[in-house]
């Protein structure tokens, strides 16, 4: 991305001296929407490399990938991702005049060791806007597009500048979905909500069902139950997962030309092809336990009467880890997330786990009880033998049973059998 001035100064944790904090700690997490974004648009890429590179391309699974750190000239690759909300006229219709970033995203790639850390920054966030004073670092694009926004972020963050930049309707998501002529989701339960401002009608009903892209939208959005973010994070899971075997499938060839035409439409970077086509062969076949992310530290303050949040003071240190160090190939256990079943009949033995499994860095998602009480030895289950080990270890269980098979939602899933002792 091209230099502009004011984009350097140190890491700037407070505003202006007018601001008061409040002292609440706000604990973000990224959306469904945003990462089932993210993944869509890889895999949108993935689409327009194979249509580029011509039916040579076939080939691709059997090229050997290409030396991201001479493709590039260095052994990091920063990208600043940024998802656009959208704006609505009186009348109902679209428009993206002056439109602000509903998703802002740093996204630092280790290209020796191909591990990916990705850093999600609040909206909300309170932070000097380069050329236009102080503000929510999502008015920085209706300033000045990506240019301001990188800006923006390179100042108050104190972060090296971003190679390069993804702009991303947020739409995609629907978009893709409908492409690929929708997606067959096993809802979990009767889903029921309307918003009318924001564009928002969720009617579902429990079953197998086959969604269209707004209804799977919907899906992974709702929120209204108990478990609030907590049921949204795992129904992101899910049909990330859906995506993903859909588009192993030999028949979305049929469907390129609609996902061509969702990449015109939805995506715009400034990442020349050649090296785009070089990123997305070297790195098919990445798994999930290679991405690591996290949230910008923040706390909930108030500045001019209006409700903004705070980088705290942690948020260097994540910043320094995310978007500048980056993760080396160590095992990661917050990037496992784990789904835990009492098959042992002992009251409380699921939550129990859970919480040992918690301390130990791990992302349990859910607990619940197996099918049955009837499990003598508690079984790890996973696609993943290596994930696999590495919970096995973690556990306080002597030589637990490995089933190494495909999970649905998480990555693992543990039936705690009698031979845990709370």
């Amino acid at each position: 991305m091209a230099d502009l001035t004011d984009t350097t100064g140190s890491f700037q944790p407070s505003p202006e001296p007018a601001a008061q904090h409040n002292g609440r700690k706000g604990v973000l997490m990224l959306s469904g929407a945003v990462l089932i974004a993210l993944v869509v648009g890889a895999m949108l890429t993935s689409a327009y490399v194979r249509e580029k590179g011509g039916f040579g391309n076939a080939l691709a699974p059997f090229l050997p990938a290409p030396n991201l750190v001479a493709v590039f000239g260095k052994p990091n690759l920063r990208v600043l991702v940024m998802g656009l909300d959208d704006n609505w006229t009186d009348n109902d219709e679209v428009y993206t005049a002056g439109s602000r970033t509903d998703t802002l995203i740093g996204v630092n790639v280790n290209l020796a060791d191909k591990q990916i850390s990705v850093l999600s920054i609040p909206r909300d966030l309170w932070v000097y806007i380069p050329k236009d004073g102080y503000g929510k670092v999502n008015e920085a694009y209706g300033d000045g597009g990506p240019q301001r926004t990188e800006a923006t972020v390179v100042k108050n963050l104190d972060v090296p500048a971003f190679d390069y930049y993804v702009v991303l309707r947020l739409d995609a998501t629907k978009n893709i979905i409908n492409a690929i002529g929708g997606l067959d989701v096993n809802v979990e339960k009767d889903m029921d909500y309307d918003d009318s401002w924001g564009q928002l009608h969720i009617h579902l009903r429990k079953g197998m069902q086959h969604l269209n892209g707004e209804q799977t939208v919907g899906y992974i959005r709702f929120r209204h139950d108990p478990e609030g973010d907590f049921g949204r994070m795992r129904r992101q899971r899910q049909v990330v997962q859906l995506l993903a075997r859909r588009f192993r499938d030999p028949s979305i060839a049929l469907h390129l030309p609609a996902l061509l035409a969702v990449i015109k439409n939805n995506i715009r970077t400034d990442m020349p092809f050649g090296k785009l086509y070089d990123l997305a062969l070297a790195m098919r076949g990445v798994s999930p336990q290679a991405v690591h992310s996290s949230v910008l530290p923040v706390e909930i303050g108030w500045t001019n009467g209006e409700s903004v949040l705070f980088a705290t003071g942690d948020a260097s240190k994540v910043v320094h880890q995310y978007l500048v160090a980056g993760y080396g190939t160590q095992f990661d256990p917050s990037n496992v997330h784990v789904r835990i079943e009492n098959g042992s009949g002992t009251p409380g033995a699921a939550s129990a786990l859970a919480d040992f499994l918690r301390q130990r860095g791990f992302d349990v998602v859910d607990t619940g009880n197996a099918s049955t009480f009837n499990h003598p030895t508690t079984t790890i289950e996973t696609a993943d033998q290596k994930v696999a080990g590495e919970v096995a270890k973690a556990l306080p269980i002597k030589n637990p049973h490995i089933d190494v098979a495909r999970v649905d939602g998480v990555d693992v899933v543990i039936v705690v059998g009698r031979d845990y002792r709370i």
